[in-house]
């Protein structure tokens, strides 16, 4: 009996490259993962406590699709603090089941069939697929070592049609941890003001950048703000005039650890929100309950935890430059911001696949192939440096050994084109 036909729509997403990685590290025992782009840490006990609370409490029932009212007023008070952001509670803020379904929602309401999204490449690995899923077309721009995994606006200029609606932005970047600075994403927006073009910006990774407080954020957060509880990447939304036209994606999954919770939200004009809330209605009534009364505990109690987990990060980081240190089989550009670290592979001669799968094989350490984020990471893989420090360091000596064994030692120590590439502590 033949089956009914499954739409072709469906067959031409993508499936995630992260998730054929996690397929085949189940087959091997007693493998060091880096892949996982998932804090070690687990929420603090202030926020289950409120999460249990609410339960105890009876606050189980249906919610508005926006969130409830103490949810929306902690993520204004939150984003005025720390980010230099004003948005209006009542009607420009919206509670998402986390950044995936937040990204969705925004290109929902801003694409027709057919209409260009620009985006910077290598990308987190839903960017592409969800803009194929909204009848869109994706148009990648390729993110280079020369220039730190940065974005560049004159790249994004020249990638833009009459087609183009939006362009997709992630700073601190996965799978790069590149931070743009603030006079790029001016630059950037000036494109997209130009232009008429959305910027969708996707900031989950915000608190966790690794350079000097004096040079991270500083001219994105308006001096006459609260004082900020930690440094953050700059928004591009704080840009005058980018207000109106920026999408503002965010979570609480990795800033306090609550990944499982599904629990985020999106900033933007009140015309978006009134279409991305529709569309929210109509797929799943409103968010979890509970997840929203943990967030607003996370968002508005001691910010000692988040401190505590940056600073984790960037003692992990260290083991990561330490520990590829002057290697010439493999190279990487200093992650700035986030937990991951992009790995230049390509002395080794083999592809990124090839390099991922054999590392596994032969070393039992799991990284993703840089393919996995789009075709613009060959020649590299990926590696959290989010799980154990122990292992970390172990995943990190046999990687490096592993591609010292198979390096061509001429091409990692004599050609130019490779050997600029290193921006090492």
């Amino acid at each position: 009996m033949v089956a009914p036909v499954i739409a072709q729509c469906a067959l031409d997403i993508p499936r995630s490259g992260i998730r054929d990685v996690f397929d085949r590290v189940e087959r091997v025992p007693d493998v060091i993962s880096l892949c996982v782009g998932e804090p070690s840490a687990t929420a603090a006990p202030h926020i289950v406590e409120a999460a249990c609370r609410s339960i105890r409490e009876g606050h189980t029932k249906y919610t508005n699709v926006l969130g409830i009212d103490a949810f929306r007023q902690a993520v204004a008070r939150y984003s005025h603090t720390v980010k230099g952001l004003d948005y209006a509670p009542e009607h420009e803020i919206q509670a998402i089941d986390g950044a995936t379904i937040g990204l969705f929602l925004a290109l929902k309401a801003v694409l027709d069939p057919g209409d260009e999204v620009i985006i910077p490449s290598p990308f987190f690995t839903s960017y592409e697929a969800e803009v194929m899923m909204c009848g869109g077309v994706p148009v990648t721009v390729a993110l280079t070592p020369e220039h730190q995994m940065r974005l560049n606006a004159d790249d994004i200029e020249a990638a833009v049609t009459p087609r183009t609606r939006a362009v997709i932005l992630t700073s601190p970047g996965n799978p790069s941890g590149a931070v743009t600075p603030a006079d790029e994403l001016a630059r950037i927006a000036d494109v997209c003001t130009r232009h008429n073009l959305w910027a969708i910006s996707d900031e989950v990774y915000h608190p966790f950048i690794f350079k000097d407080d004096a040079d991270a954020s500083d001219a994105s957060v308006d001096p006459a703000t609260a004082a900020r509880p930690f440094p953050v990447a700059p928004s591009i939304a704080t840009v005058p005039g980018m207000h109106e036209r920026t999408v503002v994606v965010e979570s609480l999954s990795k800033t306090f650890a609550m990944t499982g919770w599904r629990i985020g939200y999106l900033l933007a004009p009140a015309a978006l929100i009134e279409q991305t809330s529709k569309i929210a209605e109509l797929m799943h009534s409103s968010v979890n309950s509970t997840a929203q009364y943990a967030a607003v505990a996370a968002l508005t109690g001691p910010m000692d935890p988040v401190i505590a987990m940056r600073e984790e990060y960037r003692a992990k980081r260290q083991i990561v430059l330490d520990g590829l240190a002057d290697c010439t089989a493999v190279r990487l550009v200093e992650p700035q911001g986030a937990f991951y670290a992009f790995v230049d592979i390509r002395a080794t001669r083999m592809s990124s696949d090839e390099f991922s799968r054999r590392l596994l094989d032969e070393s039992k350490v799991a990284v993703v192939p840089g393919t996995a984020f789009g075709a613009e990471g060959e020649g590299f893989v990926r590696l959290s440096y989010a799980g154990d420090a122990d292992e970390l360091r172990e995943g990190v000596r046999r990687l490096r050994r592993f591609a010292e064994s198979h390096a061509d030692p001429l091409l990692g120590r004599h050609t130019p084109e490779f050997h600029h590439l290193a921006v090492m502590a």
